[in-house]
């Protein structure tokens, strides 16, 4: 059951803000257990614990676990995929996909719960599996229809090549596997990714 939310202000912060703040720090507990644990270590009492919450406050602001989790996964999907422009693209296309490559690595190597999140398997979660495919197909419609408002074609197959790639070539990156920097990388993905759009 969801609290009954107070209608005074308390220490100068309303109860819409105090709200807010503590969803901020569940949101944070679950990053933090979800880097350490994979997703199947974040529980409800455990995110609680974290955030020195109990599990009234939990269900003030998630109704479930789930929901918890798909708002963590969105908020790295949105933190990473930020500097994605709209079709078209302003710009060389080259230079642009360096640019969204660079961005991308530096992202991970500054915060690594990031690829925790987006890059690790979330098979057995039927709704994480749902959202990852789903982010995956936005991130290449996008960077399709970028691509085709300076070369014109069909790039969404490329683009679907090009995203399925790159994460396999970070997972190998994540793991040690392929040890390079972050400009390394973004000039790798933009040569390879390239010649796969012919551009």
């Amino acid at each position: 059951m969801i609290p009954e939310m107070s209608t005074r202000a308390y220490r100068g912060r309303s109860p819409q803000e105090r709200v807010a703040e503590r969803r901020e720090r569940l949101l944070a507990a679950a990053l933090d257990l979800w880097s350490e644990l994979g997703w199947s270590g974040v529980s409800v009492r455990g995110v609680c614990a974290r955030a020195g919450l109990t599990d009234r406050y939990f269900y003030e602001s998630f109704t479930d676990r789930d929901a918890l989790l798909l708002a963590v996964f969105d908020r790295v999907r949105d933190e990473l995929t930020g500097g994605l422009p709209a079709a078209p693209f302003t710009g060389e296309p080259r230079a642009v996909m360096r640019t969204l490559f660079l961005a991308l690595f530096t992202a991970l190597a500054e915060d690594p719960r990031y690829a925790r999140v987006a890059f690790t398997d979330p098979a057995g979660s039927p709704a994480l599996e749902t959202r990852r495919h789903d982010a995956l197909l936005a991130v290449a419609d996008a960077v399709a229809a970028g691509v085709s408002s300076v070369a014109p074609g069909d790039f969404r197959g490329p683009a679907l090549f090009c995203v399925g790639g790159v994460g396999g070539l970070i997972s190998a990156w994540l793991a040690g596997r392929y040890p390079a920097a972050p400009e390394e990388l973004a000039d790798r993905c933009t040569e390879l990714c390239a010649r796969v759009f012919g551009v």
